[in-house]
């Protein structure tokens, strides 16, 4: 056993036997501690006699001292309170004070002593008795799991939280008891519990919310949910409860990749906590807000959706310094600062601050906190040191490589004192990468540290860093030379990823931003790697070793496709299937293209044929970007001028399709499924031209998310009978109806369909609204066809990827959950969604996941939609000639494919003023062809 197999058989093994627990990622490490307020005992004493003056006074000097930040002399106040009450014979109150006194000790990194306190409280409890026990008693616990949590140990803080929450509802205090079950959400955040976080988060802020469980905020528009926020603002006095838990959920929500979501909470339990005039609260809140608002500049670049949110990430952070007693959240929040001053080349103020920190992290007490603030400083100087567009200004007085080096070393050391290793193998991976960059590159060094931290990550529940770790050294061992071994170990990295399919969804951590940037590339640099080697091995004579990877290439592009489904949602709804395509249908081929950055490869499949035909083409990327984007151009604009268009039709056809001809001339296929990769999914494949036809015109064309589908059925098999609802008018004072217009030829589409003996009854603008679109398809008995003829959007994000009811804009959970209840009501799925009259977003290059999205979320098993809004007259034709051509199918045994084939062809020819691709082509059948 290699190697590599030797952790990954470790990792799995470990990973199967332990319940459903989830990972952890850093950013969950990295929730800053809000202000703990030292718990103070009003008890009656056993004896007539009072708590004297001294006694008091020391308590409320203590809790000032701690109230200001300074933990060093309010440790000296504890100790000697406690040591007051030892002599009184108070236990209760000694009790309380040693546990406040561990408290303040956190505060300062003085582990041990903290723990001889938190101990020493908990054992003079057992001793005691009386009512007021059970209240110090729960304070107390809760202290003891802030202390755990500290040390690395969540699953022993999460006990000790549930254990003190048990207490307090047994005694009658609801605000700490709302703060104990919000620690609780906490610990299980930090376990990787993201769902059982979110419901324990939901049962103290429920009132508010009023929201049932967490999968039901997944499908609240952002505007419902401000509506929400904003009662609470208004309605709800401030409690540090609701504050905290609003932080939480916020911070989770981001976590969850939800951050339009997070900023809307991050915002009201920012101005709840100014007005319960507590700086630390409104501190940690400005660090969370400026955390996600960082996160949104990143998210809104990638989309092209220019935003000035890095500019308020800075100005919250700036509050959060200028606000927080506590040094742990002025640290943060400065070298976050630091970070997107550098970023946008602030310079002066970036040394400034530099020259302030710098002291301070080679100062940091050796605490839980302290390694993760050190190991996210790391990682975030390396990001910003690997941007291809940033150029780190020289000869001054900012970070440099050396001071990383010793900032992780650092933090090695320290989270190997503290036994948590997790943090441990989070810095030697970061050292490790450290030692790749090109002016520190010491590749043996760099292999040898990022196999110390594999080693780590096998000896505990990892695989959510051992994939990071996998990759790293697969791009060390690849820039060795050795591709075989670089294969190995992206195959480790790419295994490690499927254990974690379901979790990776849920996430999206402060350290690894986004899905595009730290999940995707594994899996095209692992296919990049089996294609190089394939073609080598080909060369080689060596054709059975090369079918292997290529089968392996196709496999992982293939997962590839549903993890960006499940990231689009942002839970797992897609699992693989049993069946695969291409063996289903004897008279259809599977074209797989793969999108490199200089090359594009084309995986043919044909039926009854063992070995896949695979071609790769070298091309110019600035070449086949310009192509795209003037296919995409000329395909939306109807004048303009067709002739010209076909240079880059051909260019395409060339690149796709000229490569494997001869083999689908000589086979017996009529139908090509197409999973298309990258940019490719915004052009409508039928519009390939050879010189001389359309690909349209020589197949029927079909584009599937991926090689499984959800148990298909032919149109053969499938009753023809559609439930059949749009919307002609727009309300025009209606904000969800803004930038629509009027689609006046709705009804005589659905006229047709219904003369057609295929609809019996139309639901129609009025009465399209959400709740009578769920009583009509329960009244119709949910029909295998459902048509909406109804404006609509696809776009990157599911809260936007929406269809126009009369009353609102139903986003593509609501719809699906709307389909996929009824037709599970019912035990029938849908075999057809037709969608009409919808576009995917403009300038979004990842729209057509909306598209996708939609066909996945309302279990329909094939689904017709556009690309782009057409004069909805041709839709109305279109239509009518696919159902005229769906009933001809079905007698003669041919598929929806053919169909849609047979109805753009009709089109092409029948009617001279629609032979313009912009007519026929955004037509596209996504799913089951048959």
């Amino acid at each position: 056993m290699t190697y590599r197999q030797t952790i990954f058989w470790k990792l799995q093994n470990f990973f199967k036997k332990i319940y459903r627990k989830r990972s952890l990622f850093l950013a969950a490490l990295l929730f800053t501690l809000s202000s703990i307020s030292p718990v103070v005992a009003k008890v009656s004493l056993p004896t007539p006699i009072v708590q004297s003056q001294q006694d008091a006074g020391l308590v409320s000097e203590a809790t000032q001292l701690y109230r200001s930040g300074q933990f060093q002399k309010a440790a000296v106040v504890w100790e000697k309170a406690a040591d007051v009450f030892a002599a009184k014979g108070d236990g209760l109150n000694q009790a309380m004070a040693l546990s406040n006194l561990s408290l303040t000790y956190q505060q300062i990194g003085e582990w041990d002593k903290a723990t001889k306190a938190i101990e020493e409280s908990l054992k003079l409890l057992q001793t005691q008795q009386g009512k007021d026990k059970l209240n110090i008693q729960a304070q107390t616990l809760n202290i003891q799991g802030y202390l755990q949590r500290e040390l690395g140990q969540s699953e022993n803080a999460l006990k000790s939280w549930q254990d003190s929450t048990k207490i307090y509802s047994q005694i009658g205090e609801p605000e700490k008891l709302a703060r104990s079950t919000i620690n609780q959400a906490q610990a299980m955040q930090d376990l990787g519990l993201y769902s059982r976080a979110c419901n324990t988060l939901l049962q103290v802020l429920n009132k508010v919310i009023d929201v049932q469980n967490c999968e039901k905020l997944s499908q609240i528009s952002l505007e419902e949910l401000q509506k929400k926020l904003e009662k609470i603002a208004k309605t709800e006095a401030p409690t540090l409860p609701i504050v905290v838990a609003l932080r939480s959920f916020g911070e989770l929500r981001g976590l969850e990749g939800q951050l339009e979501q997070s900023e809307i909470i991050l915002e009201t339990s920012k101005n709840l906590a100014e007005k319960l005039n507590s700086p630390q609260e409104q501190a940690a809140t400005y660090l969370s807000l400026g955390n996600t608002e960082r996160d949104l500049a990143k998210v809104k670049k990638a989309r092209g959706e220019i935003q000035s949110y890095e500019l308020k990430a800075l100005n919250s952070y700036k509050k959060a310094v200028s606000l927080s007693p506590l040094p742990a959240t002025r640290q943060q929040a400065e070298l976050n600062q630091l970070n997107l001053l550098m970023k946008m080349e602030r310079w002066n103020e970036a040394e400034e601050l530099w020259r302030s920190l710098n002291p301070q992290l080679n100062n940091l007490s050796p605490s839980r906190m302290g390694v993760y603030l050190q190991i996210n400083f790391a990682y975030n100087f390396l990001e910003l040191a690997e941007e291809s567009n940033f150029q780190l200004k020289t000869h001054s007085q900012l970070p440099t490589l050396n001071d990383v080096d010793r900032v992780l070393a650092r933090a090695v050391e320290q989270a190997e004192r503290l036994g948590d290793k997790r943090a441990e193998a989070y810095a030697l991976g970061n050292q490790g990468r450290l030692y790749t960059y090109k002016t520190m590159q010491n590749l043996p060094q760099a292999e040898k540290l990022t196999r110390q931290a594999l080693s780590l990550d096998s000896t505990f529940n990892a695989p959510d860093i051992a994939y990071q770790h996998f990759r790293q050294l697969g791009k060390i061992r690849q820039a060795q030379g050795d591709i075989p071994e670089a294969i190995a170990s992206y195959t480790s990295a790419y295994d490690a990823l499927q254990l974690l399919r379901k979790d990776l969804v849920t996430i999206n951590p402060e350290v690894q931003f986004s899905f595009q940037k730290s999940v995707e590339p594994i899996y095209r640099e692992l296919v990049d790697l089996d294609m190089e080697y394939a073609n080598t091995l080909k060369a080689a004579g060596k054709s059975e070793e090369s079918q292997k990877l290529i089968v392996q290439a196709r496999k992982v592009i293939e997962s590839l496709q549903l993890a960006e489904l499940n990231n689009f949602f942002k839970e797992a709804c897609v699992e693989e299937k049993s069946k695969q395509i291409d063996n289903l249908d004897k008279k259809a081929g599977i074209i797989y293209t793969i999108v490199s950055q200089n090359k594009i490869t084309v995986i043919l499949s044909l039926p009854q044929q063992k070995d896949l035909i695979f071609h790769t083409t070298s091309l110019d990327p600035e070449e086949f970007k310009k192509t795209l984007d003037e296919v995409q151009r000329s395909l939306i604009d109807p004048v303009s001028v067709e002739e010209t268009a076909r240079n880059y039709y051909n260019k395409l056809y060339n690149w796709l399709i000229k490569p494997i001809e001869s083999e689908l001339s000589n086979s017996q296929v009529t139908t090509l499924a197409f999973v298309l990769d990258g940019d490719l999914r915004n052009i409508p494949m039928s519009v390939l031209f050879d010189g001389q036809k359309y690909l349209i015109q020589k197949y029927a064309i079909a584009v599937t998310p991926g090689l499984q589908l959800v148990d298909p059925k032919p149109i053969s098999k499938v009753e023809l009978k559609a439930f059949t609802a749009g919307l002609s008018k727009i309300r025009n004072q209606f904000e969800p109806h803004k930038d629509f217009k009027a689609l006046s030829n709705v009804e005589n589409e659905l006229q047709q369909i219904k003369k057609l003996g295929i609809s019996q009854h139309l639901v129609l603008n009025e009465e399209f609204t959400s709740t009578q679109l769920k009583k009509q398809i329960l009244a119709s008995r949910v029909p295998p066809i459902v048509h909406l003829a109804t404006h609509g959007e696809f776009s990157s994000s599911p809260e936007k990827t929406f269809i126009l009811s009369w009353d609102s804009r139903i986003n593509v959970n609501q719809l699906g959950q709307l389909l996929q209840n009824t037709a599970l009501y019912q035990n029938r799925p849908i075999e057809l969604l037709v969608l009409s009259a919808c576009k995917t977003a403009s300038g979004d290059k990842r729209a057509t996941l909306g598209l996708a999205g939609v066909a996945v979320r309302a279990g329909a098993r094939s689904t017709l939609a556009t690309l782009w809004s057409v004069v909805d007259e041709t839709t109305a034709t279109i239509m009518s000639e696919f159902y005229t051509q769906l009933e001809e199918a079905k007698k003669t045994n041919q598929n929806k494919a053919e169909a849609l084939r047979r109805s753009q062809l009709n089109i092409i020819e029948k009617y001279k003023q629609y032979r313009h691709p912009h007519y026929w082509s955004p037509f596209i059948l996504v799913g089951n062809w048959q």
